[in-house]
């Protein structure tokens, strides 16, 4: 193995150990190019000795999922300047989220948005002078457990994998906050909640602008009303579709339901479980739901995985999927502001049909347009332009280049 095929992932803290698992999977699909892929958790006391490993040996790029290792500096200097080592920070949540990960004065951290409304969010209002572009969307590892059970003998009737939150206690929280900013956020989520899932910053930029609240200057204000925003919509969202499966006896993995579990008939909830078990959980599931970011552009991971895996994907429409995955019959699409909702569920869960015959389509087209591998290609091309670029630093006067 050359020196030079290493590649570093770097993972924090997050739930379920989700990106370290997909960090791990995705790499793999490198291997027979020769590359070879290694996970760093930031958490562990020995991860230095584990990096500073590699960088003797050479590493031919890192990266990271949320920006995660993109600020790590040596005696006071970027580390990946210092090293002359291309980052690419592959980015799935909205700016607003973690913005010093959206901002980095270097020539070798690059930004990939995974959604393009994030890349709009960066141009609009960031405006890194880093190197900022779009990725392709979600990249898949297929499910090598699909099929070990047909669709009709998983034992998983109905789950919903995903970590809940009170919006109510969200809103209660907003009485603390000056009146102004309070009356951002109540006349843009009263707004955002009613829409079909899709984009919510002009909605939010709107309700600013009607207050008089700046959206060029005081980005912290801004930007830690706009991730509270955020936070209510998907929650609101995703509490919508959780109230409909309460009289259903669905499972729901996660934390952050307590104050949904009490008013179950039916309805199970479960602790989250570590990620490395996503493969097993999904192929032995039959309706996999979902609610989706704010976001209409691309899909959420999660419906290209249960897709792949053969599950039946029950998940609320954005732009994207009602456009494109609306033939496919292992996807069903609904909106949170139907009041049919709840009677879809019980007509889902109580449905004669048999899906294992149909479910091909979704795996192939998953296969077309996610691709793990196409993936990660993407990210290897971003850190290959890093590299180029270099050699143009002197195309342009010393005072334009702000590393």
């Amino acid at each position: 193995m050359s020196a030079s095929r290493n590649i570093v992932s770097f993972v924090g803290q997050n739930e379920n150990g989700i990106l370290r698992q997909m960090s791990h999977d995705l790499m793999s699909l490198l291997e027979p190019d020769g590359f070879k892929g290694h996970v760093i958790d930031l958490h562990k006391p020995d991860w230095q000795v584990q990096f500073n490993d590699l960088l003797r040996e050479g590493i031919f790029m890192a990266w990271g999922h949320a920006g995660i290792g993109a600020g790590l500096q040596i005696d006071g200097q970027l580390l990946w300047d210092a090293q002359k080592i291309p980052f690419v920070s592959v980015l799935a949540d909205s700016p607003c989220w973690r913005v010093p990960n959206h901002y980095i004065r270097s020539r070798y951290v690059a930004n990939a948005y995974v959604f393009s409304e994030w890349l709009s969010i960066q141009n609009r209002f960031i405006r890194s002078p880093q190197y900022s572009t779009q990725i392709k969307s979600v990249g898949v590892i297929p499910n090598p457990q699909r099929d070990s059970l047909a669709w009709r003998d998983r034992p998983q009737r109905m789950a919903f994998v995903k970590t809940g939150g009170d919006p109510e206690a969200r809103r209660k929280g907003w009485q603390n906050l000056p009146s102004r900013w309070r009356a951002v956020l109540e006349d843009a989520g009263r707004v955002a909640i009613q829409q079909p899932t899709g984009d919510i910053t002009d909605i939010y930029v709107a309700a600013c602008e009607s207050h008089n609240l700046p959206t060029e200057h005081r980005l912290e204000i801004f930007f830690t009303l706009m991730f509270d925003l955020d936070l209510y919509v998907r929650e609101y969202r995703m509490n919508t579709l959780v109230k409909s499966l309460l009289d259903l006896p669905v499972d729901i993995y996660g934390r952050g339901w307590d104050h949904l579990s009490s008013q179950a008939t039916q309805a199970r909830f479960h602790p989250a479980f570590d990620a490395a078990h996503l493969s097993s959980v999904y192929a032995g599931t039959q309706f996999l739901l979902n609610t989706s970011p704010n976001v209409g552009s691309g899909l959420h991971e999660r419906v290209a995985f249960g897709l792949d895996s053969r599950c039946v994907v029950v998940s609320d429409y954005n732009a994207f999927s009602r456009k494109n995955l609306s033939d496919l019959p292992s996807f069903y699409g609904f909106d949170t502001t139907d009041p049919t909702l709840k009677d879809q569920m019980h007509g889902l869960y109580y449905s004669k049909t048999d899906y294992t015959d149909t479910t091909q389509a979704a795996v192939d087209y998953i296969a077309e347009n996610f691709g793990g591998k196409s993936h990660m290609v993407s990210v290897l091309k971003i850190a290959e332009e890093l590299k180029i670029a270099e050699g143009f630093l002197g195309n342009i006067p010393p005072s334009l280049a702000f590393a």
